[in-house]
C-alpha cells in the first residue's frame, strides 16, 4: 500500500504569514506506519516547497498513492479541501484522510466534503495504523477507535481513542522523510521563534497533553499531561543534533514544565552530556509552574529565549478564562528570567467575552511593565472544539470567525464597540513598541542573528504571503 502524507500551503488560504517549521505530526504518522510494516510511505511539504495546486497534484500523480492523507489547522480548512480535491483528481482511486487540529475539532464538517473519505480525530499514529489495517483486511470501520468515515451517505464518528499512555513506546518522527537541509535555508520563516540564534534550527516535543482548562485551548492531546523520559528526550536530542547538524532546538511542548524535577533532569543531562546547542521555547511556557533554579538550569542548558503566555492581567478574567494566573508571581518571575540574560517573550490576549477598556488596558501596561523584550497581542478568535467556543457560539458572527486567525479581527466578543476593540489591539502594539524607541533599539541590538532578523523584516513587509 502507497501511503502519501501532505502538509498543505497555507499561502492560499491564510491571512497571516506561513511559518514553514518542520511538521512533526505527519512525520510521527509515517514513523508510526514505517513501524506498522508500510513500507511506502512518502512525505511532501507543500508549505515549505511553496507548491502551487498543480505542482502538488503533478506530486501526488507521480507517486501513485493508495491513501493520501492531509493535516491541517482551522484557518488551513479551505486548503485541506482543495487538497483533497487536487488529490481524487491525480489519484482517482485513492482515500483520502484528514487529520490534525482541523480534523479534531470539526470532524462533521470535514467528512462534509465528497473528497475525503475519513478523518482522524485526536492522536493520529495508532488510528492511521489501524485504518490501514482495516482497509487491508476488509474488517468493518466501526471498531477502529478515532476515526470518522461516511455510511450509507450519513457520517459516522467512531467512540474516541484513548491518548497513548506511554510515550517512549512511540517511533521517533521519521526525520529522514523530511528533508531537513532544506529548511535551513529558506527564505520564508521556518521557526516558530523569530530571533534565532542559528537557522539550523528543529523542533523536539516532550510531553503531550496538559491539565489545565483554558477555555480557549483545542484538547488535541487531552488533560493528562504524558511525558516522556529524560533518556528518551536526550536521546532524539542528540540525534538532530550529530546526525542532522542542529545548532538549535525549539521546544514546542504545551506544558514543558509541568514536572520540575523532570524538567531540570532535562537540562543536567544536556549539561553533562556536552551538547552544544542552544534551546528555546516559542510556544509559551506556564509561568507559574516555573521557580528560580529551573531558570537558572535552562539557561545554562543553552536557553537563550522563553516565551511566558500571560493572556490577560484582569483577575477577573483570569478566572472567568480558567487560566487563574497569579500576576504578582508571575511578575517575579518574568524579572528573574531577564535577570538571567534570557530573551523573554509574552502572549497577549484581547477580547475575551465581556472584556472592558479598562480591562485590555490593564493588560497593555502589564506587558510594558515588565521586563519583556517582545511582546504578542492576540485577538480572542473562538475555535470549535473549545469551552470558549461553545459558549458563545450563538453570538453574531462566531460561525464565520471559526477559519479566522489570532493576527486579526475575526469577531468581537468584548464590550466595547467595534472600532474601539480594534483600536485597542492596533494601541498594545504601539505602546510596547512605538513608543518605546530605546527599548526597541536596545532589542534589535541584542537580536543574536541579525541577517535572520533582517530577512524576518523583509518577509513582514515586503514579501508578505510570497515569502
Amino acid at each position: 500500500m502507497k501511503i502519501l502524507l501532505i502538509q498543505p500551503n497555507p499561502r492560499y488560504c491564510a491571512i497571516s504569514f506561513a511559518c514553514s517549521n518542520i511538521p512533526l505530526g505527519p512525520l510521527h504518522i509515517a514513523s508510526a506506519l514505517r513501524q506498522a510494516g508500510y513500507s511506502q510511505v512518502r512525505f511532501i511539504d507543500a508549505r515549505m516547497l511553496r507548491l502551487s495546486h498543480k505542482e502538488a497534484r503533478e506530486r501526488i500523480a507521480a507517486f501513485g498513492p493508495d491513501v493520501v492523507g492531509i493535516t491541517g489547522m482551522s484557518q488551513e480548512a479551505r486548503e485541506v479541501h482543495r487538497l483533497a480535491a487536487e488529490a481524487k483528481t491525480a489519484a482517482p482511486a485513492c482515500k483520502v484522510v484528514v487529520g490534525g487540529p482541523y480534523a479534531t475539532s470539526s470532524p462533521a464538517e470535514a467528512l462534509n466534503d465528497p473528497k475525503v473519505d475519513f478523518v482522524v480525530v485526536g492522536e493520529g499514529e495508532r488510528t492511521a495504523c489501524a485504518l490501514l489495517d482495516a482497509l487491508a483486511a476488509g474488517t468493518p470501520l466501526e471498531g477502529v477507535d478515532g476515526l470518522g468515515f461516511k455510511k450509507n451517505g450519513a457520517t459516522v464518528l467512531n467512540r474516541p481513542r484513548s491518548p497513548a499512555a506511554e510515550l517512549d513506546e512511540l517511533p521517533l518522527p521519521a526525520w529522514d522523510l523530511a528533508e531537513v537541509e532544506k529548511y535551513f535555508h529558506l527564505w520564508n520563516r521556518h521557526s516558530q521563534n523569530p530571533f534565532l540564534v542559528s537557522e539550523r534550527s528543529m523542533p523536539l516535543i516532550t510531553s503531550r497533553g496538559c491539565p489545565y482548562g483554558c477555555i480557549y485551548c483545542h484538547n488535541i492531546f487531552g488533560k493528562k499531561a504524558r511525558l516522556r523520559s529524560v533518556e528518551s528526550v536526550l536521546g532524539e536530542l542528540e540525534t538532530l543534533v550529530r546526525e542532522y547538524g542542529a545548532e538549535e532546538i525549539e521546544i514546542l511542548d504545551d506544558i514543558f514544565n509541568i514536572d520540575l524535577p523532570r524538567a531540570k533532569s532535562i537540562c543536567d543531562e544536556i549539561i553533562r552530556r556536552g551538547l552544544n546547542v542552544k534551546l528555546s521555547f516559542p510556544n509559551g511556557l506556564r509561568v507559574d509552574r516555573m521557580d528560580e533554579e529551573l531558570v537558572v538550569k535552562l539557561r545554562q542548558a543553552g536557553t537563550h529565549l522563553v516565551v511566558y503566555a500571560i493572556e490577560t492581567a484582569s483577575p477577573r478574567l483570569q478566572r472567568e478564562i480558567k487560566k487563574n494566573l497569579d500576576l504578582e508571581k508571575a511578575a517575579k518571575i518574568i524579572r528573574f528570567t531577564a535577570g538571567q540574560g534570557i530573551t523573554v517573550g509574552g502572549f497577549f490576549m484581547l477580547g475575551f467575552p465581556g472584556e472592558t477598556r479598562k480591562e485590555m488596558l490593564a493588560t497593555i501596561d502589564f506587558a510594558v511593565r515588565q521586563p519583556f523584550d517582545h511582546a504578542n497581542f492576540f485577538y480572542v478568535t473562538p475555535k470549535p472544539g473549545t469551552p470558549l467556543f461553545d459558549a458563545v457560539r450563538d453570538y453574531p458572527g462566531v460561525a464565520a470567525a471559526a477559519g479566522g486567525d489570532y493576527f486579526s479581527c475575526s469577531v468581537n466578543l468584548s464590550a466595547v464597540p467595534d472600532w474601539l476593540f480594534t483600536s485597542m489591539c492596533g494601541w498594545a502594539y504601539t505602546r510596547f513598541y512605538r513608543l518605546r524607541p530605546l527599548h526597541l533599539l536596545r532589542q534589535v541590538a541584542g537580536v543574536p542573528n541579525k541577517l535572520y532578523f533582517l530577512k524576518l523584516l523583509l518577509r513582514a513587509f515586503f514579501l508578505r504571503r510570497w515569502a
